[in-house]
């Protein structure tokens, strides 16, 4: 991944356009539209503030992929959020680099030797207000991807007398899942009447393997800010659950590692920060599940929101549409997600067909898709000490449901059975607790946190002869 610094400059270009804006970047333009009526009400001070900063972040990577890059030169005005990128992009720096087998400490070094050069030094600013209708602050944007953060987010959101406005980016390096997703959020719409808007993000394409998603979230808060200014929406809510802020430390001891830096808690702070300061303290971002570990969040869903947990698709899968397939089209039940949400359902008394996953992932010819049982996984998050446990108290608790499925039966009777009854009593808080709601808007905390004691005493209670 190392390249040669040989002062290689390349021009970025980018303007306005009627439903967004688009970048010129070696010949090829990327836009960003968004649905008809969005732009136009957005105020023009917002869309330039947008375009000078949002071109930034889209780009900001490409020295780190393109051999012997080393500054690109806009012809917009200097960002007024580079110091948040910057944060953001070197906090990333050691995910992609545990990924790629390269050095964090070489590679950061080489991005702190890349020059950004703008037409003017001068930045934008703009705190401009967003006019409310009579019920304007009751809207919420969720970005919605229908797995199951957003799913629960959506839910809890409308039973705390939100107006959810779903919103789906669609990124072009996930082609096979939009058509996918975009059927699910068909059905959706015409059982519940929900509308889906969706973002069109041509710019993704400019995304690396690694680099260029390490602030994904952060461009995705600010992409959302038309949609609050088209509806009077006063909350951004991102489904950041809270293993999002999980981390783990590489092979040298040295750098600390965060899987999804511009997910964590504290990161969501701060683009709560950005949200509230481009819209006069308006528009606020944060999580409502952040109190909730991945097992509570499926429990939750499927247990208080039947209806929707029905429309869960957290797979990346690959097929085309075909009507054969049915319930299982949102799953290819054959990959570590299909495996790990089939798992946390057994293990929370979930039913997966609930979900729609209609195969078994707990069958010895699934054993590679648990990193637990030997298997491996290409997500930073599954080498977390976190993932492991989540994985170890799941299989523990399908076993004192009673499973009977091949991997249970053969886990039960293994060491690792044993290091989970010892550790039982610690991996049950960690993975049975209401955590602070550190990023949770303040106005939404107690009816919130309402919500979840409620599952959580239906979900233990029943459970505690078994030392669940």
């Amino acid at each position: 991944m190392t390249h040669p610094l040989v002062g290689v400059s390349h021009r970025v270009s980018a303007g306005l356009t009627d439903c967004g804006f688009s970048l010129l970047y070696q010949g090829r333009t990327y836009s960003v539209g968004y649905p008809d009526g969005v732009w136009q009400q957005t105020p023009e001070a917002v869309r330039l503030f947008l375009l000078d900063n949002l071109v930034y972040a889209m780009t900001m990577h490409l020295p780190m992929v393109v051999p012997g890059l080393t500054e690109l030169i806009y012809d917009t005005r200097r960002p007024m959020l580079e110091p948040w990128f910057f944060q953001n992009f070197i906090r990333d720096i050691p995910s992609c680099t545990d990924m790629l087998g390269e050095s964090a400490e070489r590679e950061t070094a080489r991005f702190l030797s890349h020059e950004y050069t703008f037409a003017s030094g001068e930045m934008r600013t703009t705190q401009a207000t967003i006019p409310p209708g009579p019920s304007a602050r009751a809207g919420a944007i969720v970005p919605m991807s229908f797995g199951k953060d957003s799913l629960l987010s959506f839910a809890v959101a409308e039973e705390l007398g939100l107006v959810p406005i779903m919103v789906y980016v669609v990124e072009p390096v996930f082609a096979n899942e939009e058509r996918h997703k975009l059927s699910v959020a068909r059905e959706f719409q015409q059982e519940f009447g929900h509308e889906l808007q969706v973002l069109e993000h041509d710019m993704g394409a400019l995304r690396d393997s690694e680099y260029g998603w390490g602030l994904q979230s952060t461009e995705y808060a600010l992409l959302m800010l038309p949609f609050a200014w088209a509806t009077g929406a006063s909350l951004i809510l991102f489904g950041n659950e809270q293993s999002a802020g999980s981390s783990y430390m590489d092979q040298s001891g040295r750098t600390r590692i965060y899987p999804c830096y511009d997910q964590t808690h504290d990161w969501t702070r701060h683009i709560d920060q950005m949200t509230a300061l481009i819209t006069n303290g308006y528009v606020r971002t944060g999580s409502l599940i952040e109190p909730l570990m991945d097992m509570l969040v499926q429990r939750f869903l499927a247990h208080r929101y039947p209806r929707y947990a029905a429309y869960q698709m957290s797979c990346f899968v690959e097929y085309q549409h075909d009507p054969k397939q049915n319930g299982q089209l949102r799953w290819c039940h054959d990959c570590t997600i299909c495996a790990k949400m089939y798992l946390l359902c057994v293990a929370a008394g979930v039913e997966p067909a609930a979900i729609g996953l209609c195969n078994s992932m707990l069958t010895e010819d699934k054993r590679e898709l648990y990193p637990l049982l030997g298997g491996s996984s290409a997500f930073p998050y599954a080498r977390t000490a976190l993932a492991r446990d989540e994985q170890l108290f799941a299989f523990f608790c399908a076993v004192q449901r009673g499973s009977r499925e091949d991997l249970v039966l053969e886990f039960a009777t293994s060491p690792l059975y044993q290091e989970a009854e010892r550790r039982e009593p610690e991996l049950r808080v960690r993975f049975c607790t209401l955590y602070p709601p550190i990023s949770t808007p303040l106005e939404l905390r107690a009816a919130t946190s309402t919500i979840f004691q409620e599952e959580l005493d239906r979900f233990i209670r029943p459970n505690e002869d078994a030392h669940l």
